[in-house]
């Protein structure tokens, strides 16, 4: 073999390595922020011979993007925009029977009489270059014994806007109705599932799954009475994409090498923290002023600030650190930022930050209320303290070296 053509082995051989790195780095989603959420609130109020009482309590927050989103993803932007019109329209619907209910509820049983609520939020999932995955969460309380509450995934295309079918990112459907069920007896061994997986089988065949894509896995949701009772309460399985690779599509399997992934306080989230494909079960909830945090079965108690409703964040840095941010409320309704690492086996404090996702602007007659949604850890916006009745101040950031903030 000629020198000659040794060289040319050689020169192709490094060519196809550039453009397969190049194509895979390509690939390769970004975090992206520029998300957040607009809350709106009401009391419809009413009156009969005893005075004025409240017929129904609404709460509704549509998702929202700013001018960087809207600049660089129009077609996003206008998905997200029709989605608000469509739920604020329903919600209208919900809101006008729910007053008449409420009115005839109040004249049949004055002694037990209280008002009907409705709530509506959304709480983001996964925000890339890629995928823009959102939870829809709805409350309704009415004369019942109790309220109903039920959890939709919405799944769009960050390019384009167009809702991602779970047909374009399982290959499976048969197995992957298997790995739920395995799953959930796994997560919640003491259920009574019932037929679960004759259940699960017609839900994927029928295309019912309820889902979000995280930035590791897919999430299923299953609401009250739809696999087990309400006392069950509403019931997730995670799917790692490392757990089960031959599972999902190539494309949908590529994944952020830093993401931050908001969740709900009270719920658990699984996670990969070392992107290995082992799982990492997180959960965090307010108890007598202070937040537990609890990592694969390690709590960690945090006396540091006393905060009530803790909104938390999953941060997750391209060099393999892990954070949590949780967002909670002092006292004097300011909210602070409480700061924590999680190693390998441990929770470690690391701050206590003046700092909320909540952005309030004093228009008349009443405060506006935004959340800024924390999905890239590199660049998010961050509010000064404030109490709620004034208009708070916004900075950039990025989350620094040993999770403290870095600005600019």
């Amino acid at each position: 073999m000629s020198k000659a053509f040794r060289l040319a082995c050689f020169l192709w051989t490094a060519f196809f390595l550039l453009v397969f790195t190049a194509a895979a780095d390509a690939a390769q989603p970004r975090a992206i922020g520029g998300l957040g959420k607009q809350v709106h609130q009401n009391s419809d109020m009413g009156k009969d011979a005893r005075g004025e009482f409240e017929l129904v309590h609404l709460k509704w927050a549509g998702l929202t993007a700013n001018e960087e989103i809207r600049r660089d993803y129009p077609q996003l932007s206008a998905a997200l925009e029709k989605i608000n019109q469509q739920e604020w329209q329903r919600m209208q619907k919900v809101r006008a029977e729910m007053k008449v209910d409420a009115a005839n509820f109040r004249k049949e049983s004055p002694k037990y009489y209280h008002a009907y609520v409705y709530d509506f939020d959304v709480q983001l999932r996964r925000a890339d270059t890629s995928v823009v995955s959102f939870l829809q969460q709805e409350y309704t309380g009415g004369s019942g014994a109790h309220g109903m509450y039920s959890w939709q995934g919405v799944n769009l295309s960050t390019l384009t806007g167009a809702p991602i079918p779970l047909s374009a990112v399982v290959r499976d459907r048969e197995k992957l109705a298997e790995a739920i069920c395995q799953q959930l007896r796994q997560d919640y061994p003491r259920s009574g599932f019932g037929d679960l997986d004759e259940n699960i089988r017609e839900l994927s065949y029928k295309d019912q799954l309820n889902w979000t894509l995280d930035p590791r896995g897919v999430t299923f949701y299953f609401n009250p009475y739809e696999i087990a009772s309400y006392a069950e309460g509403l019931l997730m399985a995670t799917i790692l994409f490392e757990e089960q690779p031959d599972l999902f599509q190539w494309n949908y399997r590529q994944q952020p090498g830093a993401y931050a992934q908001p969740f709900p306080a009270d719920y658990n989230l699984t996670a990969s923290l070392r992107d290995k494909g082992k799982r990492d079960v997180i959960h965090v909830c307010s108890q007598d002023g202070a937040i537990h945090v609890d990592l694969n079965g390690r709590e960690a108690e945090f006396l540091q600030a006393e905060l009530t409703d803790p909104q938390p964040v999953l941060v997750h840095m391209e060099d393999g650190r892990n954070y949590l941010y949780i967002d909670g409320m002092n006292q004097d309704t300011s909210r602070k930022t409480l700061v924590v690492e999680l190693g390998r086996k441990s929770v470690r404090y690391v701050n206590v930050l003046p700092y909320s996702f909540r952005h309030t602007q004093a228009v008349s007659p009443a405060v506006q209320v935004y959340w800024n949604f924390l999905t890239n850890p590199n660049g998010f916006y961050f509010d000064k303290t404030a109490p709620i009745i004034t208009t708070s101040h916004t900075d950039i950031c990025a989350v620094g070296e040993k999770g403290e903030l870095t600005f600019g």
